[in-house]
C-alpha cells in the first residue's frame, strides 16, 4: 500500500495503472469511485479531504478558503448524496 501522512491511501495497483494509462478505465469500473466523481465539484474536494485523508474542519476550511461550519455542512451533503444511492 502506498502512504500518504502514515495513513494507506492506495495500493500499488492503482500506482500501476497510473503509470501504464489504464487508469480511468480502473476508476470507472469502481462503484466508489464513481459515486466519489459523480459529486458537484465542491463537496467532492471536502468529501475527499475530510473522509478519506482525514483533515480536520479547520485544515479543510482554511485550505478552501471556507468556514469550518461550511466544512461541516458540506460534508454531511456529500454523505446523503451516498445516502441516497
Amino acid at each position: 500500500m502506498g502512504t500518504f501522512a502514515g495513513k494507506r491511501v492506495f495500493d500499488e495497483s492503482w500506482l500501476q495503472a497510473a503509470e501504464d494509462g489504464s487508469l480511468p478505465r480502473v476508476v470507472s469500473q469502481d462503484p466508489r469511485f464513481s459515486a466519489i466523481l459523480a459529486l458537484p465539484d465542491f463537496e467532492r474536494f471536502v468529501y475527499v479531504l475530510s473522509v478519506l485523508e482525514g483533515c480536520t474542519d479547520l485544515e479543510c476550511a482554511t485550505l478552501l478558503g471556507v468556514s469550518p461550519q461550511q466544512i461541516e455542512e458540506t460534508r454531511l451533503r456529500a454523505l446523503q448524496h451516498f445516502w441516497k444511492r
